[in-house]
């Protein structure tokens, strides 16, 4: 691992306006596992899971290369030089996502950005080196880059004057920071069918040949690809039962530039997989004795290989389809086999699936083994096994801790789970204070129901307690009781206050004739009537929910 830092301000060959920022570059010299990062939230996989996003923080160390994606052209009505943006739903502000490159350039990681992906956009013509190499120098120095990973696909590879003006701007970005003793990485990420002799690729690195740090290329994605050995026949990328004998003799026909393909030196050949059968379509790697196996031939032969990449670091903290997580798995199998050359010990630990924290409706039925699930370490299905400890009372409102437990292999996982009951109370409608003449009819219930969301219409559930006697002038208190809930053992109450009022026309009754002002109150037709504001001739009562009489 080296540090190096650049020590002053330099104005780039008299090509740039800005000076270079002072900080730090930290670059690879022993092996490396290199994961791309998403600057995105969320993404399909192949077979139906899903990518989150992920803060840089919380990518695993072992990822010592953390490739950022993309720098590319976001549209191009702005232009066709190509730059970054940080996704605002990543939920990273530009100063947090800045200080994360710092924390993990403090652990001796390095931090690239990957130009291209396959909606990259980029088309450069002659002439454009220059504003290329400024933009990568400004991008650097404003977020701590650490280098710069060529990532074109397809049809970006060849386009216009990419292969010329690509490797020149870098060229010229490698030595404005060699000025300064800072080394600049510079790495490429082909798919490998692109790395024949006189693959779309050579110019890339015939032009970078001692530029570039490593090429980790994709041994994914490529279906039947691959390439024909004496003896054994054709090895395609996507024949798992010949997953060691294409890593090897692929790597082997790359490091020493045989069977029609670019010689690219062993130290400096980073082998790519997906992290999983949803990163990719083919080229997952079932077994990973099939890479150790096929590593350690290399070794044996005096040519051992840089390290692995992966796409994606998210895909590695991903889940599948049923929502179970991917575990981290590539770099549980990979890391340490890499940067210690030994091959990972086995993690036994089984795992519980669908566990999360949930609320429960007040008398309603909870089966806490719903939707549990439980694997060994291979994968077998031991649902059968798991125990739960703990009780909930679904007839009491509270918090109830659960703990699921499931062994198998000498292991056991423990995982705790929150059951909230809670209740969703009814509601009354209906039950306002009234005013009545005397000697008319008031029924209590008129107007009146209750319901709830879950056990519908409950007012046949209402009891009344109290009497209004219309024919004596007063006020009156009525109770109202809705029993609801599991054998209507919980109740609510609300009250009620009913005004007799004598029919005789009094200083207080409306007339049609009379001017009111705001907060003048009347009685008409047994309802009490407060005037919102100055009116006359207006009837109570006609004016609607929002006139001058409520």
């Amino acid at each position: 691992m080296k540090l190096k830092s650049i020590l002053s301000a330099a104005i780039f060959t008299g090509l740039f306006s800005t000076a270079g920022i002072a900080g730090t570059i930290t670059s690879q010299d022993d092996n490396v596992v290199v994961g791309y990062w998403h600057n995105w939230c969320d993404g399909r996989g192949y077979q139906g899971g899903n990518a989150p996003c992920v803060e840089l923080k919380t990518v695993n160390p072992q990822y010592n290369v953390v490739n950022i994606s993309f720098m590319k052209v976001y549209d191009i009505a702005e232009g066709r030089i190509p730059t970054f943006k940080l996704d605002p739903t990543i939920a990273l502000s530009e100063a947090e996502f800045i200080a994360q490159i710092d924390t993990l350039n403090s652990q001796g990681r390095s931090v690239l950005i990957a130009l291209g992906g396959a909606d990259a956009h980029i088309e450069l013509t002659r002439g454009d080196e220059d504003a290329l190499a400024a933009e990568i120098i400004r991008l650097t120095d404003l977020y701590g880059f650490d280098g710069l990973d060529i990532d074109l696909e397809q049809a970006a590879i060849t386009a216009k004057d990419n292969q010329f003006v690509i490797p020149a701007a870098l060229k010229m970005v490698k030595e404005h920071y060699r000025k300064t003793g800072d080394n600049f990485m510079i790495t490429m990420a082909p798919e490998f069918p692109y790395l024949t002799a006189n693959g779309a690729y050579t110019p890339y690195l015939t032009e970078l040949d001692g530029y570039y740090d490593f090429i980790n290329p994709q041994f994914y994605n490529q279906g039947g690809d691959g390439l024909w050995i004496e003896g054994v026949g054709w090895i395609a990328q996507n024949n798992d039962a010949l997953k060691e004998e294409f890593i090897y003799y692929i790597a082997d026909s790359l490091i020493n530039g045989t069977r029609n393909y670019h010689k690219i030196p062993h130290d400096k050949l980073v082998f790519g997989l997906p992290s999983n059968i949803d990163a990719a379509a083919t080229g997952y790697i079932q077994d990973p004795q099939d890479l150790y196996k096929a590593f350690d031939r290399l070794k044996a032969q005096g040519q051992p290989l840089r390290g692995v990449m992966t796409w994606s670091v998210n895909w590695d903290m991903g889940t599948d389809a049923a929502n179970n997580s991917y575990n981290q798995q590539f770099i549980k199998d990979y890391g340490n086999f890499i940067h210690n050359q030994l091959p990972p010990v086995t993690d036994m630990t089984p795992t519980l699936s669908g566990i999360v924290d949930t609320r429960v409706e007040l008398d309603s039925h909870f089966d806490p083994l719903i939707g549990i699930t439980a694997k060994d370490y291979q994968g077998n299905d031991i649902t059968a096994d798991v125990t739960v400890s703990g009780s909930v009372n679904t007839n009491q409102v509270g918090d109830y801790l659960l703990t699921y437990s499931v062994s198998s292999d000498d292991e056991t996982t423990n995982q705790p789970r929150k059951i909230t009951v809670y209740e969703i109370l009814p509601a009354f409608t209906g039950i306002t204070d009234t005013t009545v003449v005397i000697d008319s009819e008031f029924d209590p219930m008129q107007g009146v129901s209750a319901s709830h969301p879950t056990q519908g219409d409950l007012t046949a559930n209402i009891t009344v307690t109290g009497e209004v006697d219309t024919n004596v002038v007063g006020v009156y208190e009525l109770t109202y009781q809705l029993f609801y809930g599991q054998d209507n053992q919980q109740n609510m109450t609300d009250k009620r206050i009913v005004t007799v009022v004598t029919d005789a026309v009094s200083d207080d009754d409306w007339q049609v004739g009379s001017t009111y002002v705001k907060d003048d109150k009347v009685t008409h037709n047994g309802a009490t009537w407060t005037a919102q504001w100055w009116t006359k001739g207006e009837e109570p009562g006609t004016t609607g929910e929002w006139g001058v009489w409520r």
